[in-house]
């Protein structure tokens, strides 16, 4: 069974390499997001939908960027009913929004929710689709509202990126878009945003970045650009994410974390991801639990995992976070990255297990798990229905 996914895995290489992956112009510093505006003006738009999150609204954090706007002469519509794992339902519900006011641009700021789903709306109020046409790969029929992604944490590179996930409005369960016509024009990287972020906050989406830069180096897919971003993404996480914890104010470090998550969203666009988020997304869509956490619980197991046909791979990681240590063998490199994960986890007070995620789920996330990985990312080794329960086993909660 395994060698005919791999034959279809493998096939489908060129045609997902000749795949456009366009790259959003980037502006990077402290205040940047006060620029919008002008941006704005560049690509004459005149009414902006400003896509956000109700927590923060409630805060405050989107208000100054909306008054520059205004001030620049681009009038407002502000969305800000998006939900944690966005439905097509929210989706259909902002688009509506968008498509009655006469918005004529998007601008996104907020997580990976936020940015999904205005990725959505800006290309289905440009072609006229339902959210829901968009479903899979290569569906969208024409280019998108012109839109500024503003990401509010360091995690998920969705502002660099050529995919969105949007849940079931019934089921609740996740469903890939991916067009190159996601991609926004300009992607703000502004340090000034994160620095109210809870700890937990920080910590998980620093490690969904890590997971996208390390699934990405091992992917089958990988060529050396992937690599390179790969490796650039997990030196500055490592150099930077106990930094910020440590001083939740450092604005340097908070701006290398988002340059970070940003590179890491430019690897796995090339390479796609792996069986740690092909299991994350399901534990998440079912139980509740944080994309970044999941991530960050199952990736030393995952790695561990695929260390004997990736020790290279793993090996040259650990050259980036530790290149002072030499005289190692590959396979000690390899276990030092992978213990170093780990170390970072408990670090950043990650759980070995995640408690919302019980023993008697197993079977069903094995099941929906393998149903995502293998129909559509190309890891390098395949696991066995053991194989999966053994490692699921390891980082459920007990008993239950």
């Amino acid at each position: 069974m395994y060698e005919e996914i791999r034959k279809q895995q493998e096939a489908k290489m060129p045609m997902y390499r000749m795949i456009p992956k366009p790259v959003p112009v980037c502006y990077i510093g402290a205040g940047k997001a006060l620029k919008v505006g002008e941006l704005l003006n560049l690509y004459g738009v005149r009414k902006a939908a400003v896509i956000t999150d109700g927590s923060l609204r409630a805060i405050g954090l989107p208000d100054p960027m909306i008054k520059a706007i205004e001030q620049s002469g681009v009038e407002t519509v502000i969305i800000d009913r998006i939900t944690p794992d966005p439905t097509f339902g929210v989706v259909e519900e902002a688009l509506k929004t968008c498509l009655d006011n006469g918005c004529d641009g998007v601008v996104a700021m907020g997580g990976g929710s936020v940015l999904d789903t205005a990725k959505m709306v800006s290309v289905c109020a440009s072609t006229g689709q339902a959210p829901m046409e968009l479903a899979g790969s290569m569906k969208v029929k024409g280019i998108a509202l012109p839109f500024i992604a503003i990401p509010t944490t360091a995690g998920t590179g969705s502002e660099t990126t050529i995919a969105a996930a949007i849940s079931m409005t019934d089921t609740h369960k996740k469903v890939p878009v991916a067009d190159p016509n996601l991609v926004p024009d300009c992607a703000v990287l502004d340090p000034e945003l994160t620095v109210g972020l809870p700890a937990s906050i920080t910590a998980f989406t620093g490690m969904d970045a890590l997971t996208h830069a390390a699934e990405a180096m091992v992917s089958v897919y990988c060529d050396p650009e992937a690599a390179r971003l790969a490796k650039a993404a997990v030196k500055l996480i490592f150099e930077n994410l106990e930094n910020v914890m440590e001083e939740p104010a450092n604005l340097k470090s908070r701006e290398n974390l988002l340059v970070a998550s940003f590179l890491g969203g430019m690897a796995f666009t090339r390479t796609m991801v792996g069986y740690v988020h092909g299991f994350a997304h399901n534990i998440g869509g079912k139980y509740g639990v944080p994309h970044g956490l999941a991530n960050a619980v199952l990736l030393p197991h995952i790695m561990n995992f695929y260390k004997d046909v990736c020790e290279r791979e793993l090996a040259e990681l650990w050259d980036v976070i530790a290149p002072e240590q030499n005289g190692l063998s590959a396979a000690e490199k390899a276990n030092g990255f992978i213990k170093r994960i780990e170390t970072l986890n408990r670090a950043l007070g990650i759980p070995e297990r995640l408690e919302r995620f019980p023993e008697s789920g197993i079977d069903a996330i094995c099941e929906a798990g393998f149903q995502e990985t293998h129909t559509m990312y190309p890891v390098p080794k395949y696991m066995t229905e053991k194989d999966a329960k053994e490692i699921l086993g390891k980082i459920c909660k007990k008993g239950e």
